[in-house]
């Protein structure tokens, strides 16, 4: 994406922060990066590669948006982690000369040594495009007003190296960046950290001394405060979570999209839930359930989300006669591991923010036994996704007390029938009654009702009775690649009502 273009005008991906970690990554080969993480203005995350960032980690990411956000402030910092880690910061500024972000990578320390040598490997070219890529995905906001140091201001990190500058400065400004230049600055100010000096130093007031430092805390992964264990992560990022998160940005993806049929004689909704399959030749087409498990179990699931929703945006973006005519949703299901991280929520805002899609298109679907399990966390994601407009979906609800609390989510448009209710609708007095009253209740919330595998129309015409609103049946509704829907010779047919 070119920089200060809006996304229309260009064939770039709307904000693909996947792609800057893996060129991130690519740029400082061969020494490999433990963590990648993009951070806004703010430090807040707008990306992780791990699902999960320890308090020493937000520590340095927060200590350097202080750094950065000074016009005058170091471009590279490096922050010591401990464990043999080190964290390069990378400051992000657009072609106005604003701050608009930050990249953090974690390094093994003995490959970014303290001192200008050692730093000064990782900042290569490539890594400088990469960080360029990202400054272009940012918002192109202006830079802040330029602010007199403070005396005695803390010096935040335990580096600071100039990052070569654009061609246009000064041949003068130029010479005083190389690294030449830049060693002869910063090694004479490491050869002098003896204690007495760094004792004289202002220290940040978080810092304590070493004697009465608490234990270093373990990374954790997003949610373990609401019981959620995250076992792939509990001992740390391990290789066999690296192989297998280098496997899930490999695997080619495809969206198919399954609209559910409305009942209604001559209405013209169209509600589609997003349906992920692989594009791998041998299983073209399919669901890919082992990779999704496994995805899930080792705490990645929110990597496969964020990848549906980019393409899914991106290809919305890309084909606006699918959704300018008439009124389109699309549901996106959930992982768990979705649900608890805070940053979902803020990829998806940012997201729709660059997009500027129509509020209640991208809607996300929820399964109701794991909403009922995260009754906590369930509200604060319902709450959050109805901030951004983007409509939730309960699957398979069932006609029990413990779902009910449920419906009182904000945002709530949809609620999908459990099989098991509508299996014996036909024979079954008590089954009626079940879908009856779970209607009845949707109809007073001003919520509609969904009814899943479906295959005859003898059951489409119980349900119609019975005053279900759509019906989702692979028999009737087969689920079609979502480039279809750009096409209307290809577009599925609109089912008969009775």
């Amino acid at each position: 994406m070119e920089q200060g273009k809006p996304f229309s005008t260009t064939g770039g991906p709307l904000v693909d922060y996947d792609a800057v970690c893996q060129k991130v990554r690519a740029a400082i080969e061969p020494a490999r990066a433990h963590a990648v993480s993009l951070h806004d203005e703010r430090g807040d995350v707008l990306w992780l590669s791990e699902s999960s960032m320890g308090p020493d980690e937000h520590n340095a990411v927060r200590e350097a948006v202080e750094a950065f956000s000074n016009a005058d402030g170091p471009p590279v910092l490096v922050s010591d982690l401990g464990d043999s880690r080190s964290a390069v910061l990378l400051r992000a500024v657009n072609g106005r000369r604003a701050m608009v972000g930050a990249i953090m990578v974690v390094m093994d320390a003995r490959i970014v040594r303290q001192d200008a040598r050692g730093a000064l490997k990782v900042i290569t070219p490539k890594l400088q495009r990469a960080l360029a890529d990202f400054a272009a995905m940012r918002p192109n906001t202006p830079p802040p007003p330029a602010t007199p140091a403070r005396a005695g201001a803390a010096v935040p990190l335990t580096l600071v190296i100039d990052a070569p500058v654009a061609a246009s400065r000064t041949p003068a400004a130029a010479a005083a960046r190389t690294p030449a230049a830049v060693a002869s600055r910063v090694a004479p100010a490491a050869a002098s950290r003896t204690p007495p000096a760094a004792a004289s130093r202002t220290a940040p007031a978080a810092k304590v001394s070493p004697s009465t430092a608490a234990p270093r805390a373990p990374m954790t992964s997003m949610g373990a405060s609401a019981g959620y264990t995250d076992k792939g992560l509990q001992g740390g990022v391990t290789p066999e979570i690296d192989r297998l998160r280098a496997a899930l940005l490999r695997s080619p993806i495809a969206l198919h999209v399954q609209r559910l049929v409305p009942l209604t004689k001559g209405s013209q909704l169209r509600r589609y839930e997003v349906l992920l399959r692989s594009k791998s030749d041998s299983a073209p087409n399919s669901a890919p359930h082992a990779m999704l498990k496994a995805a899930v179990e080792n705490g990645l699931g929110s990597m496969i989300d964020r990848r549906v929703v980019t393409e899914l945006i991106g290809y919305l973006v890309h084909h606006p006669e699918i959704w300018k005519s008439t009124a389109v949703m699309f549901s996106v299901n959930l992982t768990t591991t979705a649900l608890h991280d805070d940053h979902f929520i803020k990829f998806v805002e940012l997201c729709l923010a660059k997009s500027s899609l129509p509020k209640g298109m991208i809607a996300f679907e929820v399964d109701t036994a794991t909403a009922v399990k995260l009754a906590d966390r369930i509200v604060e994601v319902a709450a959050s996704l109805h901030r951004l407009g983007c409509p939730l979906v309960l699957d398979d609800f069932a006609l029990k007390t413990e779902c009910f609390d449920l419906l009182r989510l904000p945002g709530v448009h949809y609620v999908k029938l459990a099989p098991q209710i509508t299996a014996k609708m036909r024979t079954d007095k008590l089954s009626q009654a079940a879908i009856t009253a779970v209607v009845q209740m949707a109809r007073v919330l001003g919520m509609h009702t969904v009814a899943k595998r479906t295959e005859t129309a003898a059951e489409q015409e119980w349900l119609t009775a019975l005053g279900v609103d759509f019906i989702q049946s692979n028999s009737l509704s087969p689920p079609i690649a979502i480039e279809s829907l750009a096409k209307p010779a290809n577009s599925p047919k609109p089912l008969p009502t009775h």
